[in-house]
């Protein structure tokens, strides 16, 4: 994967460390990756982990960045991106992993203007053997959806949906598929 942009996570749970995790495998340079959290704890495993410069300034780290991921709860994500508003002038790519969120309301949050891809991985990327709907909205560009697909298979496979409500479908059903596969 071509090491050129800087790929920042707001928010390094478990979903953030699976991307950042199968970037890093995939040869990305983690000198590339940047992640802020509200948990000064998860940072410093974070930093452990993968030598990541960290920040508990997530518009300092979007300043910083030409993608931005962000990976934090649905009910937080309005508030992170008014923060981080003022960054989208700058043709930053947001991937949204954040379940339920459309990107209509993201990109109003982030000010109108923004380039929204939007995904769910699924549990199995946490191994590498995810599966991702993916959706983007009218102002990503061809270049961003390859970087976005490309970031995305790093956890497992991804395929771009035209309407954004099959999202819904889709996580319903990558969602709860391996679940019921592991039950039987």
């Amino acid at each position: 994967m071509n090491n050129n942009n800087t790929i920042g996570f707001i928010g390094a749970g478990n979903m953030a460390y699976a991307l950042i995790s199968g970037l890093i495998e995939g040869g990305y340079s983690p000198n590339n990756i940047k992640a802020s959290d509200a948990s000064k704890e998860v940072l410093s495993l974070r930093n452990n982990q993968f030598n990541l410069e960290v920040f508990t300034d997530n518009l300092k780290l979007a300043s910083a960045c030409d993608v931005i991921v962000l990976a934090v709860k649905p009910q937080i994500l309005s508030s992170v991106c008014k923060e981080i508003a003022s960054i989208t002038e700058h043709n930053t790519l947001f991937i949204s992993i954040a379940a339920g969120i459309r990107s209509v309301d993201i990109n109003r949050w982030l000010g109108g203007k923004a380039s929204i891809v939007r995904a769910m991985p699924n549990t199995p990327a946490l191994l590498g053997k995810g599966a991702s709907g993916v959706y983007a909205n009218e102002l990503v560009s061809e270049k961003q959806r390859n970087l976005s697909k490309k970031i995305l298979d790093s956890v497992g496979i991804s395929f771009w949906v035209d309407d954004e409500l099959m999202l819904d479908a889709v996580t319903a059903l990558s969602g709860s598929g391996p679940a019921y596969f592991f039950l039987m």
